[in-house]
């Protein structure tokens, strides 16, 4: 009966996830999904009648595609409906000034400050307009910004501009991302082109306890003196990631453990562990059970409250209610069969969530730790007590690292080899950190206890930090560089899947359809590698206020930069490391702005002019990288494209006596008031232009 019923509950949310990706694959067009849904729920209706009627086995058959097919064309339409997008009642650049409501709790980082708006009026020509919409709003950071809250009212002086695509190949796509949250426009809004208005928080509950979180991050800074582990505390406790630095953020995602940082179902479930423990011995009859299942719940729904209502811990604490109501039914639910119902409701609630990372990781994570801890279990059984304990948490992390592996791989391109040790390390002082988090939080304003609690979890969470940040040193921590397909993905997970029915059942098919995945998964692989190898590209990167150039050559990649580029690490990481992975780079060479040696295996000739100018000659095309008009010198050069840089003086008559060439690139090291009057001046004389700031990167493919 159980297994009937897991079955079913899989079938169901099977047909659901099948109408949110045909919708977002196949359906932004589809106008007719409602019709589409009135006719196959009439179909089903009708077969499901004729086959009371007539009990025959194809009566049923039919009924039953029939209502699966009614469910894939449900959420279909639930997907189309919410993901109609939000137009405004006036053209964008008519738009003068907006009223927008904050609805998203405020995250405030050393430089800045963000949030999301909710658009209630926009005002074109003297006349405000109602509105509909979601803004992401961005801010310097500063005493005014430091005021805003959730629900804060604010008048804007400026227009509503939709974000852009990705600036450089194979980059972090942020305006799918914002689209996915059903937020259409972002602005950047500095102190002088805004001013608050009112207060008006969406929901009470969520502003009280945004407030409540807001407290006690005062009380965690006045008790827990180094940043680094009041941040964590933050991380940890609260939820708050804003202060994490990128060292201590590296560590965490290098060691496996990243996990920990955020408030998620792992805490809910040491929170709600930690409380069975001690409520176990009085659930004995009716009355004892009620009462323990509203203490676990209040308990866990507390927690939930007190961190902000995250969605990642909103979804941890409904699976955890949906056993505790099994329990006090008397009723074993499968894990299994809970977290298909919760999967199912957060996603009628929400059909983006299915592509929210957090979402998918932590559904497998619990999926991969009930199927796959059991078997581990299985092989192994040690009688010393303290050796069977560390064994159950070491099959735990392995068996929720197995589970979201094949993701990890394909969001992140890294696999942190030593996991299994980090997990050891990070999951024990972790859950010591949150129950002393958790007890700090209820006696905060105990004088003395505050104090010493304090104090603890201040030493526990430095010696998390300083335990991972080893690990982290240790040789091969990390292999990364992954880049595999949602297809790839699928194949890994049927291969695991395979692996693990032909170790249980002892079946060959199983064993030959795990080949067969690992077949396709190879195959794909190798015909990629040998795309890859006849590749010849150049692209000019569109990087924030500097110059970089990749040129890629099979496997090896020729990287020139200026040092504007270098000083800030971070542009190499989000803009041309994940195109280098996806190009297979496995040798690079990096050739600094000031240095004329020549390596041995360099696929380009570059040459270094007096003034300051540079010419690169690759397979036959010659680019030449402008910040100085040089003297007159005959006639003019042959080339393919000119980059003009620093706001050179160049007007289009004097390129055309310097360079036969009719392509012009303008990067960022242009100012914005410069690029923009000598686009136009280049266009009106018959110069094809690219900007790399509007237009992205600049693509030479051979």
């Amino acid at each position: 009966m159980a297994n009937a019923t897991l079955t079913g509950s899989m079938r169901l949310v099977g047909c659901f996830l099948t109408g949110i990706v045909l919708y977002h694959f196949l359906g932004h067009g589809f106008s007719f999904a409602g019709e589409a849904v009135v006719f196959l729920l009439l179909l089903f209706l009708g077969l499901g009648w004729l086959a009371l009627r007539k009990p025959l086995v194809r009566y049923r058959r039919w009924a039953g595609v029939a209502g699966m097919a009614t469910v894939i064309a449900f959420s279909f339409c639930t997907s189309y409906l919410k993901n109609t997008p939000q137009t405004l009642p006036v053209a964008p650049q008519k738009i003068t000034h907006y009223r927008l409501t904050l609805v998203k709790g405020v995250a405030v980082k050393p430089t800045s400050v963000s949030s999301v708006g909710r658009v209630d009026a926009v005002l074109a020509q003297g006349k405000w307009h109602a509105a509909s919409g979601q803004v992401a709003v961005f801010f310097p950071r500063s005493a005014k910004t430091d005021t805003l809250r959730y629900g804060q009212e604010l008048l804007v002086q400026g227009t509503l501009v939709p974000p852009k695509p990705p600036a450089n190949p194979h980059q972090f796509d942020y305006r799918r991302y914002l689209a996915l949250k059903h937020i259409a426009w972002q602005a950047y809004l500095p102190n002088s082109t805004w001013v608050p208005m009112g207060y008006a928080p969406p929901s009470r509950v969520v502003a009280v306890s945004l407030q409540v979180r807001k407290t006690l991050e005062q009380a965690f800074q006045e008790h827990i003196t180094p940043r680094r582990e009041k941040a964590l505390a933050y991380a940890l406790v609260l939820g708050v990631q804003d202060d994490l630095d990128t060292a201590i953020r590296n560590a965490y995602a290098r060691t496996g453990t990243m996990h920990v940082l955020a408030v998620s179902g792992l805490h809910v479930a040491l929170l709600y562990g930690v409380l069975l423990l001690f409520l176990k011995p009085f659930g004995r009859d009716k009355t004892s059970r009620l009462v323990v299942f509203l203490v676990t719940v209040g308990v866990v729904w507390f927690y939930a409250f007190m961190t902000g209502l995250s969605a990642s811990v909103l979804r941890s604490v409904c699976m955890f209610s949906l056993v505790e109501v099994g329990r006090v039914l008397r009723r074993r639910a499968s894990i299994l069969n809970t977290l298909a119902v919760v999967a199912l409701a957060l996603l009628l609630y929400e059909p983006n969530f299915l592509f929210d990372v957090g979402f998918q990781l932590s559904f497998l994570a619990v999926a991969g730790i009930v199927l796959l801890q059991p078997l581990f279990l299985q092989i192994w059984h040690p009688e010393h007590r303290a050796i069977k304990a560390g064994w159950q948490l070491l099959s735990i992390s392995v068996a929720a690292q197995l589970a979201t592996l094949p993701l990890s791989l394909h969001y992140f391109h890294q696999f942190p080899v030593y996991f299994w040790v980090g997990n050891l390390v990070a999951v024990p002082l972790s859950s010591g950190a949150l129950y002393l988090g958790i007890a700090f939080m209820l006696f905060f304003w105990v004088p003395g206890l505050n104090v010493v609690l304090g104090r603890l979890l201040e030493w526990t969470l430095w010696a998390m930090n300083e335990g991972l940040l080893w690990l982290e040193q240790w040789p091969a921590s990390v292999l990364d560089g992954f880049v595999i397909t949602p297809g790839q993905v699928l194949a890994l997970y049927l291969l695991m899947i395979c692996l693990v029915l032909f170790l249980v059942r002892r079946q060959l098919p199983w064993l030959a359809v795990a080949v067969l995945c690992l077949t396709f998964f190879s195959g794909t692989e190798l015909a990629k590698a040998y795309h890859l190898r006849d590749s010849s590209e150049l692209v000019l990167h569109s990087v924030r206020r500097s110059s970089a150039t990749s040129v890629v050559q099979g496997r090896q990649v020729n990287f020139l930069a200026d040092s504007a580029f270098y000083a800030q690490p971070q542009l190499f990481s989000y803009q041309v490391q994940p195109y280098w992975w996806a190009k297979g780079v496995r040798d690079e060479i990096r050739l600094r702005p000031d240095s004329s040696e020549v390596p041995q295996k360099l696929k380009v000739a570059r040459q270094l002019l007096p003034e300051g100018n540079q010419l690169v000659v690759w397979q036959g095309k010659k680019l030449f990288w402008l910040k100085r008009l040089p003297k007159q010198a005959g006639q003019p050069l042959p080339l393919d494209a000119v980059v003009l840089q620093h706001n050179v003086w160049a007007p289009a008559e004097r390129l055309q006596s310097f360079t036969t060439a009719r392509t012009i690139v303008l990067d960022q090291t242009n100012s914005r008031w410069y690029t923009g009057k000598k686009a136009t001046e280049l266009r009106a004389a018959g110069y094809r232009v690219h900007v790399l700031e509007e237009q992205g990167a600049w693509r030479l493919v051979l």
